[in-house]
Order: C-alpha cells, then sequence, then structure tokens
C-alpha cells in the first residue's frame, strides 16, 4: 500500500473513530437527544453534508479496491527499471537487484560494518538512463575513510561496468557512523 493509500486509510479511520465516539457517547445518554436531533435537523439541510459524504463514499470504494489488488504479485514499475542494452537486445535490470548487488560488495570490502544502498533511474536529455547509486556506510576503526571509499567505489564501480553493462554510473559514497571497537565476523554455516 502506497503513502497515499495509508494516509487516506488514516483520515478515514480517524473519522469513523470519532463518529463511533459519538455514537457511545449517545448511548450512554452523555449526550442529551434533543441535541443530536437539533443537530441532525441542521446537518440534513445542508448541501456541505452530502457532499463530505459522497468524498467518504468516494473513499470507501477506493480502499474497498485496493483492499482486493494483490500486493504481493506486483508488477515493478518502469521508474525501478533500468534498460540495459546488450549483444542481443535490450534487458531490464530491476534496480532492487542492483541496490542489493552494491550493498553485498560494498559490506565485503574490509572495513565496512554494514552497508544500506539507493539506486535511482534518471532520465537526462541525449545521454538516456543514467544511474544513481548512493552507498551509505558504517565503518570500524581499523581503516580510513578513504581507502575504504576508494575500494568500495572500485569494486561496486567495477561490477556495475563490467557485469551489468551499465556505463551511466553516478556513485556517492557517504560515511553515516564510525564504529568502536573491534569487528567480529559470524561465520556461516552453508
Amino acid at each position: 500500500m502506497g503513502i497515499l493509500n495509508r494516509s487516506l486509510l488514516f483520515v478515514y479511520t480517524l473519522f469513523f473513530g470519532i463518529l463511533c465516539a459519538g455514537i457511545v457517547a449517545l448511548c450512554l445518554h452523555i449526550i442529551p437527544e434533543r441535541v443530536v436531533f437539533n443537530e441532525y435537523e441542521y446537518l440534513v439541510n445542508q448541501w456541505q453534508t452530502g457532499a463530505v459524504a459522497g468524498v467518504f463514499l468516494l473513499l470507501s470504494i477506493h480502499l474497498l479496491l485496493c483492499s482486493f489488488s494483490g500486493s504481493r504479485n506486483r508488477e515493478i514499475n518502469a521508474k525501478e527499471l533500468l534498460v540495459v542494452q546488450g549483444a542481443t537486445g535490450q534487458v531490464n535490470v530491476s534496480l532492487a537487484a542492483i541496490r542489493d548487488m552494491a550493498e553485498r560488495i560494498a559490506s565485503g570490502v574490509h572495513g565496512v560494518r554494514m552497508a544500506k544502498a539507493k539506486a535511482v533511474v534518471e532520465q537526462r536529455k541525449g545521454e538516456g538512463d543514467f544511474l544513481k547509486l548512493d552507498i551509505r556506510l558504517e565503518i570500524g576503526q581499523e581503516r580510513g575513510i578513504a581507502a575504504i571509499s576508494d575500494d568500495i567505489r572500485s569494486q561496486v564501480g567495477g561490477y556495475v561496468t563490467q557485469a551489468a553493462g551499465i556505463d551511466n554510473v553516478e556513485l556517492a559514497v557517504s560515511v553515516q557512523s564510525i564504529a568502536s571497537g573491534v569487528s567480529v565476523k559470524k561465520r556461516r554455516i552453508k
């Protein structure tokens, strides 16, 4: 569910929460019935009441349709794909695959404790698709920042250029934190 649908669901839930609280207050006789009937007669004669009800009806239909759409089998949209020209034709490469690959390579560099990558495709006039990789790191104190950054740039840039065949790459490396202490690598059982 996207951020827009989450925002709509928040407003929708808040409105009906307040409505239900009012109904509970009415049933417990906290609000007198004559006040409710007076407000009811006033609201029924206003066009704004119908407009608000219509908006909430459309919102209900939209959220109902969103609940039936399958998010598990969602297709990747065009903004999440990078088109690479191969010898036999074009190949679509998922940005998630490029991001995961960059994180794995950066995490394997000596001195890196944790790596998070963000991949974005920009459309530039005359150049076509342009890949921007932003790699955020947590590093240890055993190596210098410049040496780690150079290793990551050469390894990730080389892999993206050679293996994926992407020439238009802008690679940014930023250190988010420097961890103290010695890193203990856990052995994985395969």
